[in-house]
């Protein structure tokens, strides 16, 4: 129970409300007594969120709204039976109502599937096959709201649940930091499909003046793709410094020219492919906001006119292509909104 008086209370004190003076409950009374009760205020509904990702595992509580977070903690990444581990200590030591989950990927999102909630075919030492919604819905009760989706299709969901045109359908959204994620929403539904969007695997061109190797040459279309040119360990080697100090090139570094080429060129891609209806792009590297007027004047001159909506041939570039306006929380917003989605879903489901 939130905060109130406990069911069997409130039923007591309804009956003794409405039995009249010989003792019988009146189908009028009992009516009008509900209405009464209906009309009270609920307890807001909490919600909690984990978002996991290659470097931290964040986990918050959001009261009323997913964008109303309340409480949150970060753990690094180390193995997942640690992270795991304090993630769910933590979230055993909070109240709530749904739970969401987005994690860093790839993931299997096919609730059918013996690995549904696992990460799967990841890279990342220790963490491939590991299952991630298993430990943390252990001793939640069977039919518990729980969503789970990956880190970028989260925030996608809450940029298009909470900061998008309420005409508009869909849109998409970009994170580059350690690597680069593309989460999309359609119809206002996250993509899923045959596994979930990977866009930031996608081949793109170099940019001509780019002669620096890939950083890792397995990846898809050998590493010519646009996470190994433009995630914070290609750009501190475009840049000649270490990764820790990107942050403290100057403006005028070729970095940051090489990454809004490749940036958009992804851009471009998608709209041609998906036609987004807006594109955000986040992360750590977009913290650099002197690239944005130079992917959106790149993105213009890719498509070249072929794209005639003033979205893309006009100013309006500069509504169409935006940083996150939900701030640095915007992957825990997303999982917080996949939990408030879990919980409306399940209460549609009983009516």
């Amino acid at each position: 129970v939130h905060g109130g008086i406990s069911p069997m209370f409130r039923l007591h004190r309804v009956v003794c409300g409405i039995v009249g003076a010989g003792g019988v409950i009146t189908a009028a009374a009992l009516y009008n007594r509900r209405c009464e009760l209906e009309k009270q205020p609920k307890a807001p509904l909490v919600f909690a969120g984990v978002e996991g990702g290659g470097t931290t595992w964040k986990v918050g509580i959001a009261v009323g709204s997913p964008t109303n977070v309340t409480e949150k903690a970060i753990f690094d990444t180390t193995t997942p039976e640690e992270t795991l581990g304090l993630v769910k200590k933590w979230l055993e030591q909070h109240h709530f109502d749904a739970l969401g989950i987005a994690s860093f990927g790839p993931v299997d999102l096919n609730k059918k599937s013996p690995t549904y909630g696992y990460i799967t075919t990841t890279p990342k030492p220790g963490w491939k096959f590991t299952d991630v919604r298993g430990p943390l819905a252990k001793g939640l009760p069977t039919n518990f709201p729980i969503g789970f989706d990956t880190d970028v299709n989260a925030p996608a969901m809450a940029e298009f649940k909470y900061r998008t045109d309420p005409h508009q359908s869909s849109c998409a959204y970009v994170t580059v930091g350690t690597g680069v994620g593309v989460g999309l929403v359609i119809n206002g539904e996250c993509v899923h499909g045959l596994l979930h969007p990977e866009g930031g695997h996608t081949s793109i061109p170099r940019h001509p003046k780019d002669d620096v190797p890939t950083v890792n040459d397995q990846a898809p279309f050998g590493g010519n793709n646009v996470e190994c040119f433009t995630n914070s360990e290609a750009l501190a080697r475009r840049a000649g410094v270490s990764r820790r100090d990107l942050q403290e090139v100057g403006d005028d570094n070729i970095a940051w020219e090489i990454a809004s080429h490749n940036l958009a060129a992804l851009c471009a891609n998608m709209i041609l492919l998906v036609s987004p209806e807006r594109i955000i792009l986040s992360g750590g590297i977009m913290n650099r906001t002197i690239m944005f007027p130079t992917i959106r004047r790149k993105v213009q001159e890719i498509l070249n006119g072929y794209i005639n909506v003033p979205q893309i041939t006009t100013d309006e570039i500069n509504n169409y292509i935006v940083p996150s306006a939900l701030g640095p929380d915007i992957g825990l917003i997303g999982a917080l909104v996949l939990a408030e989605n879990a919980h409306t879903e399940q209460r549609k489901s009983k009516h």
